[in-house]
């Protein structure tokens, strides 16, 4: 298992690694600079590519970079806070997308979970079919369509909700964003969840046990819930991540003061530093999760660890 596990953590390391030397590569093709202020002269933009080592060469720039990083050091931003530590931005936004990706999370796992559950048990029926079209809708449709329905209707024109974010008000304000990422994890939540329950409770074990007469809610807690349990799991933390690199938009809409709002107006300004970072922090996210469930894969089924790979 320490073998396992140690692999694992290398290969972790080192994808972390070829980001961030993806990403440098991205920013050097990128056009244009961070100094583009028409009012800057040639002379003064080279002045200041000096002053921020820009002007070093990129495979310089990258080993300097991963050393820093070494110490929470990600650099500074040049356009959106002139001089201000990139951590610094990025310590204060973190938290409020955190708090809106899990509240989706919990939110649209709990619904998912709950319709696909009743969706297994109702197979073929109507209850079954309407919870397909649901689950259809709820992932075909982006989440910043229903966020813009959200903001018009629940926002603007009945007054139900705050229409922006409101540092005053923050758990009212944050209210139609959650529940327009939520619906995305909701669909898809509820068809792993209902695949996955309809596997299980044609399997022979379980038909063995309806014949014996077990009740429905046995069935559920005892056999579905427990086989359908790493799977569901699986996709429910790869959904924590796609929260918090796909909101972005969503949080724009809103004016959540978040990462996703962060990082796209960090792109557009051309800050490389903050993209740069942003895009190694969802990396970082993505892979300490992935690290986790093999992990857990491993422990749970010896036949993962024997084969050294995970589903």
């Amino acid at each position: 298992m320490a073998k396992y596990i140690i692999k694992k953590i290398a290969i972790a390391v080192v994808t972390l690694f070829l980001v961030i030397f993806i990403l440098f590569l991205l920013m050097e093709l990128m056009p244009g600079s961070p100094f583009n202020d028409p009012k800057l002269t040639d002379e003064q933009k080279q002045v200041m590519m000096q002053a921020y080592g820009l002007d070093k060469p990129v495979l310089t720039r990258f080993l300097i970079y991963v050393k820093n990083i070494f110490h929470g050091d990600f650099g500074v931003s040049y356009n959106l806070a002139a001089d201000v530590p990139v951590s610094e931005l990025i310590s204060t936004r973190l938290p409020i997308s955190m708090l809106i990706g899990l509240a989706a999370l919990i939110l649209g796992s709990i619904s998912g979970l709950a319709l696909g559950f009743s969706a297994a048990f109702k197979k073929g029926k109507a209850w079954d079919l309407i919870c397909k079209i649901i689950s259809i809708i709820s992932i075909s449709v982006p989440a910043y369509i229903f966020a813009i329905l959200f903001s018009y209707y629940w926002g603007y024109k009945f007054k139900f909700l705050p229409l922006l974010y409101d540092f005053r008000s923050p758990i009212l304000s944050s209210l139609m964003a959650v529940i327009a990422l939520s619906i995305f994890v909701m669909g898809v939540v509820m068809r792993y969840t209902r695949d996955e329950s309809v596997t299980v409770l044609n399997s022979d074990y379980v038909l063995f046990a309806r014949s014996q007469g077990i009740s429905k809610k046995t069935l559920l807690f005892k056999y579905v819930i427990r086989n359908s349990f790493m799977p569901i799991i699986t996709v429910i933390t790869m959904l924590l991540v796609g929260l918090l690199t796909g909101s972005m938009v969503t949080e724009s809409i809103f004016a959540v003061p978040g990462i996703g709002f962060l990082l796209t107006s960090a792109v557009s300004a051309n800050d490389y530093n903050v993209v740069i970072a942003l895009s190694f922090v969802f990396a970082l996210i993505y892979v300490v999760a992935r690290l986790v469930l093999d992990i857990l894969y491993g422990l749970i089924d010896p036949r993962v660890r024997v084969s050294g790979k995970a589903n």
